[in-house]
């Protein structure tokens, strides 16, 4: 779940500084294949982008134990247990997640719905083929539009004065295949509907699209003005398909006025040097483990011994029931804030973001090592990690507090070998 969540930020984060870069250095240059490029590939990145990890490990670790937390902590004189915490923890983020998920659902079933509603329309006109395109003359008054190689036209405009022009423009889109691009787009808009700037993109990525298509009917026909007059013939007329090139929409007036400009300068082309530190920027903030501060010792705490461990590994006297009660880690006081270092290499595979202050391990952390070791870290204030980055010995990982039951600032510390607790001074 955490590891989701993170993918999600970290692409939102990513498509949106691509399109304010967009917007602030590019948008208003004729550099329009450049352009489109440029948009098609923030879209792969972000959705690359989160799932990359460059830290300086390099080992694979595969272990098979899983902490369950079906045993008593014994924290002073408190107990908890995780599990009868965990059925209650229904908590703010849970109920986000799944509104998430329902708005999400609705996005997917509408870009379903309109693939349908596209074939359908194949299905229900006539069609000609005109070279490697299929030519579906529809009777709807519509603008003439395209996905992939289907090109739809008013069949009542087929073969008319400027017919030619329309049906080139949207040959251009099926060509250069633009449909694809918007594909990517939506299935990304699926996963980022609550982003505004997704929205932004979509439609700068469009524009450019139809850029792109009205720059190859003026290479073909240099009477800039009829074609001009020509699109202003088909503003009155519309098609709500979204998956669709369509030759005309919205951005009409941005379009007539990109015709008229004149083309960028060559000392323009400066800013696309830009996009390097964009990258960098990116890769860094996402990918590379940056740990503070690394040491070249076992210990878990900055601390010079173990005097401060309060609550050994073993059996020890419950302090509510009076009974003897198996403790299965070491307790640890230490100031809050105080560092907490791995044990060793390892992969951090849980990070815990679902929890409640004051109830429980409270924030922990779960790294699995070789060998079948795994290592838990809780009570925690702040973590210094993310879920399924690598960590050398002594890295930090988090530090110390007291964010579930507990009396006092503490590090919890947990060791298991091969799914069987052990004693953690050993692993010191």
């Amino acid at each position: 779940m955490n590891s989701f969540i993170n993918y999600i930020i970290e692409s939102t984060i990513s498509i949106s500084v691509f399109y304010i870069f967009y917007e602030l250095f590019l948008k208003r240059d004729t550099w329009f294949r450049f352009n489109r490029y440029y948009l098609l590939f923030g879209l792969i990145f972000s959705f690359v982008l989160p799932m990359l990890d460059f830290s300086a490990a390099s080992f694979v670790v595969n272990s098979q134990n899983q902490f369950e937390f079906k045993d008593y902590l014994i924290i002073g004189n408190s107990i908890s247990s995780f599990e009868e915490t965990s059925l209650q923890q229904f908590s703010v983020l849970n109920s986000l997640l799944i509104l998430y998920t329902l708005i999400a659902s609705l996005f997917l079933a509408k870009f379903i719905l309109q693939l349908i509603k596209i074939f359908k329309i194949v299905k229900a006109y006539d069609i000609i083929r005109y070279k490697n395109y299929k030519l579906v003359l529809i009777s709807k008054d519509s603008a003439p539009y395209s996905f992939f190689n289907y090109i739809f036209l008013n069949k009542d405009d087929y073969g008319l004065i400027g017919s030619n022009e329309l049906l080139l423009h949207e040959i251009i889109h099926a060509r250069q295949k633009h449909s694809f691009d918007i594909i990517l787009l939506e299935l990304l808009l699926v996963l980022q509907w609550f982003n505004p700037f997704i929205y932004r993109y979509r439609l700068a990525l469009k524009e450019v699209h139809e850029y792109l298509a009205d720059r190859g009917v003026l290479l073909k026909n240099s009477d800039k003005i009829a074609y001009q007059k020509l699109i202003l013939d088909q503003i009155e007329k519309s098609f709500s398909i979204h998956l669709a090139s369509q030759f005309n929409y919205s951005l009409t007036k941005n379009r007539i006025k990109m015709m008229t400009r004149i083309n960028s300068s060559k000392i323009a082309t400066l800013k696309i040097v830009l996009i390097v530190p964009l990258l960098v920027f990116l890769l860094s903030a996402f990918t590379i483990n940056t740990a503070r501060e690394s040491v070249e010792y076992k210990n878990i705490l900055d601390l010079q011994s173990l005097s401060n461990i309060s609550s050994g590994f073993g059996m020890r006297m419950h302090p509510i029931k009076k009974e003897k009660m198996m403790h299965k880690a070491v307790d640890i006081k230490a100031p809050k804030g105080t560092p907490v270092y791995a044990t060793a290499d390892g992969l951090i595979r849980n990070v815990t973001l679902d929890y409640e202050e004051g109830k429980g391990y409270g924030m922990y952390i779960i790294i699995d090592h070789e060998n079948g070791y795994s290592t838990l870290y809780s009570q925690l204030s702040e973590y210094n990690i993310k879920e399924g980055s690598e960590v050398k010995q002594g890295d930090v990982i988090g530090y110390v507090g007291s964010s579930g039951i507990s009396t006092g600032p503490h590090l919890h510390y947990e060791v298991m070998k091969d799914g069987e607790n052990v004693n953690p001074e050993n692993y010191f």
